[in-house]
């Protein structure tokens, strides 16, 4: 079907202690004939965020493929569909896109995904601005617009400087929703703050439980937006109201154990405290084309508004990649590393 490609691919490793770059390989491999619904992409630019760091881990809810391209967004062209007539009116165009669970992801010159993972772009963002608009800022719309219809008036964010955590600040202070964000680093209080968050708590302070307690209280925080997940979980509920909801979308603890995660079973019977999921692409894929270009013109509108925008430590091509991938490892505050697989 197609020239030979090159990409970044997993390289499978029960070692823990590899760096992300130690992870991935560079390679060249010829993509396969596009199934129906199916489309063949030109990355021009796509990011790193912390879900390809746990995949790199083989601790993300897909299992891992040795010798497959890595990724999971970017911003390209499409340059061939078997999509019918909306594929056919893609072609050419320019797309922000996600990669289709259980293919080659798109840290690659090329990328094949499902025409439902592609959403046009508009012509005002950069191409850098434009590969991150699906997994972080589509994150943050649906999450807040599932505590609204939760009926909760705050919303609890662990990981507040984390990208989603931005914009689920940003995104709730429109909707006139309240927030209350946790942080590691103290560097990151006066940050938040200024981008309109109501409280900012410091994780390691030593009445930081006491103060989340009476901050929860105070604005009525019944849904905990949980990109941490293991012992933050029923440590952040505990603090909460009873009959408060933990949306947990995430798992930034890094341990042996994969997936699991902790909650308080009396919680759950006694308090009437309730756990569920998010994952975009599930809801992207169960989505409607109306409905996926529906919540790609809202968060284009809020990037075009400045509502929403993308912290960027470093844009690089295949031969700077490494390095900054593991800058982005242990500094994901700076700002997002992209790669830029066509320059």
């Amino acid at each position: 079907m197609f020239k030979t490609v090159k990409g970044f691919a997993l390289v499978l490793s029960d070692e823990n202690e590899l760096k992300p770059s130690q992870r991935i390989k560079r390679i060249e491999k010829t993509l396969p004939e596009l199934k129906p619904g199916q489309v063949l992409v030109k990355m021009l630019a796509t990011p790193v965020n912390p879900s390809d760091l746990m995949y790199l881990l083989g601790k993300y809810g897909l299992a891992a493929q040795d010798g497959a391209f890595v990724g999971f967004e970017g911003c390209g062209i499409v340059v061939e569909a078997n999509a019918g007539l909306y594929g056919r009116w893609l072609k050419g165009k320019r797309v922000a896109l996600s990669a289709q669970p259980g293919i080659d992801g798109v840290w690659a010159e090329y990328a094949i995904t499902k025409i439902n993972f592609c959403l046009p772009v508009r012509k005002e963002l950069s191409d850098d601005q434009a590969a991150t608009i699906i997994v972080n800022p589509c994150t943050s719309v649906c999450l807040v617009e599932r505590a609204i219809a939760l009926g909760s008036k705050a919303i609890v964010i662990n990981a507040g400087a984390s990208q989603v955590g931005k914009g689920v600040i940003r995104y709730a202070k429109l909707k006139g929703i309240k927030t209350i964000a946790t942080v590691r680093s103290e560097a990151n209080v006066e940050v938040l703050q200024a981008l309109g968050a109501d409280c900012v708590l410091l994780t390691s302070h030593e009445n930081f439980d006491e103060s989340l307690k009476h901050w929860a209280k105070k604005l009525n925080a019944k849904v905990l937006l949980d990109a941490v997940a293991a012992n933050d979980t029923p440590r952040v509920l505990k603090a909460m109201p009873n009959s408060s909801t933990a949306i947990v979308y995430g798992r930034l603890t890094e341990t042996h154990d994969a997936l699991g995660g902790l909650f308080s079973v009396a919680d759950v019977i006694f308090r009437d405290i309730k756990v569920e999921g998010f994952w975009l692409a599930k809801y992207i894929g169960d989505a409607s084309v109306l409905q996926v270009l529906s919540l790609s013109s809202k968060v284009q509108k809020l990037f075009a508004q400045d509502v929403f925008k993308t912290d960027i430590y470093a844009s690089v091509g295949f031969d700077d990649f490494s390095e900054a991938l593991d800058h982005y490892a242990k500094h994901k505050s700076d700002g997002k590393v992209i790669l830029m697989p066509n320059n």
